[in-house]
């Protein structure tokens, strides 16, 4: 099947017929399906679909994924499935430092599978960093810590800053 006969596909009603075209543009790496995969991305209510769109994205290395998910980690509607989104920026084509204040906020108050990605994303940031916002975050770090110092991301996380 074409990529232009996949594009298409992503537009169909039924949700298996879409995720299996995302998977295939993935697996492709089909650049060409990028516009339309982040425009699904962006408004799928469908968390499956979303997550299939992301880590497609991710595999074709499309830069503007990060921006997508920035805006997705505050939509109500992944209140319940962070975790792959976060996934999905977990490559050496992310830079997330932007990202911290909300990474260090997921790794504290998001379920084990967000708390565990936002650790990982937070672990990978390298360069210079605005000294305001790490300070920002390694302050809220140490509050979240001392109030539940037996969490086991909260702790390492910690360590990770004070180095």
């Amino acid at each position: 099947m074409t990529v232009s006969e996949l594009i298409r596909r992503l537009e169909s009603a039924d949700p298996e017929v879409v995720d299996a075209a995302i998977q295939e543009l993935g697996r492709q790496r089909a650049r060409a399906a990028a516009p339309a995969l982040l425009d699904l991305l962006r408004t799928s209510d469908d968390a499956t679909i979303r997550n299939a769109a992301a880590l497609a994205l991710s595999d074709m290395a499309v830069p503007d994924l990060l921006g997508v998910v920035a805006g997705l980690l505050d939509d109500p509607r992944t209140a319940h499935s962070r975790g792959t989104l976060l996934y999905a920026l977990g490559t050496d084509d992310y830079d997330c430092r932007p990202l911290l204040p909300r990474l260090v906020e997921l790794a504290i108050t998001g379920g084990w599978e967000v708390r565990v990605s936002a650790a990982g994303l937070i672990s990978q940031i390298e360069g210079e960093m605005d000294a305001d916002v790490f300070d920002r975050a390694h302050e809220r770090l140490r509050t979240a810590h001392a109030a539940d110092p037996a969490n086991e991301v909260l702790g390492p996380l910690l360590e990770l800053f004070e180095e």
